[in-house]
This record gives structure tokens, sequence and C-alpha cells, in this order.
């Protein structure tokens, strides 16, 4: 259990009943004012709980605390307040932003007790978003292969995005990186419902007959109809419902959720322009141009993957059968017959050889080229 606590007061006596009673129980630090205590929070980060007085010269306790939540959600927030200070304290608490009210003068019985409850209440909040994150971002991991063997062209796709929107996530520092995967690989999930026949059409946004745009116009109905059974993805459906929006980059997005859906929206788009044969570099200065469409802040990210791209990566031929895991196809691989295993920017595992090794088995002779182009990580 992470017990790294934060106590600010602007009283000396206070501070030194703190370290008396609570240093050897805690991880603890101490601030005499809320701008100290901001500063101790981000230079030293990693707290837990962070308890305060409500009444202090400058920023006030409330004020203090809601600017650590905007920080960092997670933290455990407390007050402690004089009789004074009890309805504005209140007030506090009541809007969410203050697990626990404690009065002046409380007995160190009574603040260790409340301490220890914040830190219990903090553990179960990172034990529930890890859980959701890594149990969700695990069984979307195993849908996604499984669809990208099924339906390979759009499967594909949101595999690329995925790994593209969570480099642009990276580089912007995005809290909550784990929606935006999740939000690429679900963006084409109504995919699944097209007819073989037409895929490539839809794929290759060819002209499409009035009964195949209908089919299309419906994807936000069944993909919205498909997540609602998921608990917990009511911001990744809001995520993916904004993805093809315009952007308004002057309203606020508390939530981040605009921001998410700009960056799904270049990474989509970028794989879209590279599959139709054009140079990475004109697709980014495309998108780069044109900054009432394109968030200039994700296509800023964008440009700087890109000139670092040929730093990460070399192209190499391969035999198949040396395929190996770090990998990346750096062409689609097709049976000789045409049908396609797996589009350019797949992904070597060992999901992937599996598939391979299975086409193999079915044939007497290699369906497939004895060689292929490949990206190989530079060591």
């Amino acid at each position: 259990m992470n017990n790294k606590i934060l106590c600010v007061d602007d009283e000396e006596s206070i501070l030194k009943g703190f370290q008396l009673h609570l240093r050897k129980g805690f991880d603890l630090f101490t601030a005499n004012s809320g701008e100290d205590g901001l500063r101790v929070f981000d230079e030293e980060g990693g707290f837990a709980v962070v308890l305060s007085d409500m009444r202090m010269p400058g920023i006030d306790g409330a004020a203090m605390l809601s600017a650590i939540k905007e920080r960092n959600a997670d933290v455990v927030t407390m007050l402690l307040t004089g009789h004074a200070d009890f309805e504005s304290a209140m007030s506090a608490v009541n809007d969410g932003n203050v697990f626990r009210m404690l009065s002046k003068p409380c007995p160190p019985e009574r603040l260790i007790q409340s301490l220890s409850a914040g830190l219990r209440q903090h553990e179960l909040i990172v034990s529930e978003k890890v859980l959701l994150e890594q149990t969700l971002k695990g069984a979307v991991d195993a849908l996604s292969q499984a669809l990208a063997t099924a339906k390979p062209l759009f499967f594909g796709r949101a595999q690329r995005v995925r790994r593209l929107a969570g480099e642009l996530a990276d580089r912007l520092e995005e809290p909550n990186k784990w929606r935006i995967e999740v939000a690429s690989i679900f963006s084409q999930i109504a995919s699944i419902t097209l007819p073989e026949a037409i895929s490539e059409d839809v794929y290759h946004k060819r002209e499409l007959s009035k009964e195949v745009q209908d089919i299309v116009g419906r994807f936000p109905e069944v993909t919205e109809q498909m997540l609602e059974k998921i608990p917990r993805l009511e911001e990744v459906r809001e995520i993916i419902a904004k993805i093809d929006l315009q952007p308004h980059f002057e309203l606020a997005d508390e939530k981040g959720i605009r921001r998410a859906a700009s960056i799904i929206k270049v990474a989509l788009d970028f794989d879209h322009y590279e599959e139709l044969g054009y140079e990475k570099a004109i697709v980014v200065q495309t998108l780069r141009g044109r900054e009432t469409y394109y968030d200039p802040v994700v296509t800023e990210a964008l440009q700087h993957l890109h000139s670092l791209a040929d730093q990460k990566y070399r192209i190499e031929e391969v035999l198949l059968k040396n395929l190996g895991p770090g990998m990346r196809l750096a062409q689609e691989l097709r049976h000789d017959t045409g049908f396609l295993v797996a589009p350019s920017g797949t992904d070597v595992d060992r999901h992937f050889i599996r598939v391979v090794r299975n086409h193999l088995a079915c044939y007497e002779e290699s369906p497939f080229p004895k060689k292929i182009l490949v990206s190989v990580p530079n060591a």
C-alpha cells in the first residue's frame, strides 16, 4: 500500500504535531501554506492522501485540494476545519473534492484512523483502475487478434491506428491512454457486419451504391449498440462518437474526450492516405495544413513522430519461415489465390505466426512468397 501523505497547515505547532504522531506510520511530507502544498505535491509526486487545514492565508485548503484533484484525480483529499469554516468545508465535501472532513482540534487517534481509511480508499481507487485498464485492454487485445484474422483489412487498420494513436498519446502525455487504444480498436467494430463482397470497396472509400452507403451510414448506431452492453465504456463511446465531428478547440474539454477523438481521427486518416500510396511526409504535411479540421497540437505531434520513425526502424527482406516477434509487415501478405491474410503494418507476434503456420499446414506447397518485407527495430 502506498502510504505517502502530505499534510498542509499554516500553524507551526500543528505541523510539529503531525511530525510527532504520524512520521512513524506514514511516509510523511508537510507544507505550511496552500502555495507550498502545491509545490511539494508537484515536486515530490506519488501522494496517496493530502490533508489540509481549511483556513490559510493565500490559497485556502478547499482551493488547494481542488487544484490537487485536477492534477491527479486518484489522490484522496481530506480537510481539517474549525466551526467557523463548517459551511464552506461541507460545500467542498459535497462537490466531491474531499473524501473526509475532520474538526479541529483532531485527536491523534482519530487523525491516524482517518488517514489510514484514506490510504485504503486510495488503494481501492487505484486497484479498480488497474483492473479495469488491464482486464479490458487484455480482452480487447484478444478480440483484436481474432478479428484481424477474420477481417484483416479493417482490423489490420485498427491495430495500426491503435499503435499510432498510442504513440501520439504518449507524445502528448495524455492521461488514460487506454481509452484511446480501446476506442481505436472499437472504431472499426461495425465493419464485421459488412458482407465480404463489399468490404474492400468500403475500406478503400470507393464509390458505393445507395444500399451500401445506407449500411455504412448505420455504423455509428451499430457501434453504439455493441458497446452499450459493456459496462464502464461510457467515455470510450463518447470518444468514438466524436471522431468524425468537426473539432471545436475553443470549447472546454475537461474529460479530454475531444482531444482523444482528434488523436484517433488523425491516426485513421494518416493510415488511409498512406494505404493509398502517398508518401508519409506528404500525408503529414497535408494533415498539418488543415488546421480547422485536425487538432494542430495532434498533427504537430504526428510530425515529430514521423521525423523519428526512420531512426527507429529499418526495412529488411526475410524468409517467411524466419518471421519473429517484434517485426512488422512492410507489405501485405496474400495467398497466391489473392486471399488477403494480413495487410501491411501488421505486427508479427506469436498469434500471427501461428496463423501463418496454420495456412501452410493446409497446403502441400506454400501459397505464400518465400520472402517478405518487414520493418525491424534498430538496435
